[in-house]
Formats: C-alpha cells, sequence, structure tokens
C-alpha cells in the first residue's frame, strides 16, 4: 500500500497529513523520544511533545503536537522562541538599561523593544527545506529530519 503523507510548510508551522494507528504512533512517539523530546500532554487523542535548547549546537526549542482523528494523525511542528526568552528580554532592557550607564539609552531601548516586538511577532518558524534568513540551518535539517521520522513511523510493511 502506498504512504498516504502529505507535507505542508505554513510559515510558522509545518504540518504533516498521515493515515496509522496505534502502532504508527508508538513508532512516532519513540522515535522522537530518541531525539530527546519530551512528552507534555498526553491524552486519548492528543500528544505534545517538546525538545529543549541546545544553542551552543546551533539547536533552538522544538515543539510537535500530534493530533488524531481515527486512523488520520495531524502533525503539526515548529522550532520556536520560548516566552522565558522574551519576558527576559524585556526585564532586562527595563530594569538594566536605565542603571548600565550605556551612552544612548533611549536607543538601547527602542532597539531592545524592536527585537522583543519581532520576536513575539515571529515566534514559531516552520521546518522549510528552502528557509532562509532567520535559523536557516536548524531549520532545514529538522525539517529533513522530522520528515524522515514521520516517514518511517507511517512506512506501510
Amino acid at each position: 500500500m502506498a504512504l498516504e503523507l502529505t507535507i505542508r510548510h505554513l510559515g510558522r508551522m509545518t504540518r504533516a497529513t498521515a493515515r496509522g494507528g496505534d502502532a504508527q504512533l508508538k513508532k512516532l512517539r519513540d522515535a522522537l523520544s530518541l531525539k530527546e523530546f519530551r512528552v507534555i500532554v498526553e491524552r486519548e487523542n492528543h500528544l505534545e511533545l517538546r525538545r529543549r535548547a541546545y544553542l551552543t549546537q546551533d539547536d533552538w526549542p522544538m515543539a510537535v503536537v500530534v493530533r488524531r482523528a481515527g486512523d488520520q494523525f495531524d502533525i503539526r511542528y515548529c522550532l520556536y522562541i520560548p516566552w522565558g526568552w522574551i519576558v527576559g528580554l524585556v526585564l532586562l532592557a527595563l530594569v538594566v538599561l536605565p542603571f548600565a550607564g550605556i551612552p544612548n539609552a533611549p536607543l538601547a531601548f527602542g532597539l531592545a523593544a524592536a527585537v522583543a516586538v519581532l520576536a513575539i511577532y515571529k515566534q514559531k518558524f516552520d521546518c522549510r527545506p528552502d528557509a532562509r534568513f532567520w535559523q536557516e540551518r536548524p531549520r532545514k535539517r529538522w525539517g529533513e529530519t522530522l520528515e524522515g521520522i514521520v516517514r518511517d513511523a507511517f512506512a506501510r510493511s
């Protein structure tokens, strides 16, 4: 039987749809756990996994959400900027900049505010193979890795 897998890159998230059963879900979960993903939410038809950041290895945090409706699986994954990092940047800008003795502090504050707004606006990134600009290498690498994991998990034997 042919593999019924479609992968679409939606800008903020990559979406894969496939057909399978409990065995495929277990294979997917086991493969993701080998890549250091941890289960955050597990319900009957919903599974959410996250992977922490390894910034020294050029890896950003990742999220994978698996929803199931019968034999239809909807798998969404992305790299993201955690809210803790954004809040930390804002707090540092508000607390440290006024007392740091930085010349032209209003300019530095404006730059920090612009970065925070951009981080909030573009918090999630899909894993497209033709990614450009922001996090190009990790997005391409994880796109290939997760596509391979999903293909292996949902391959019919």
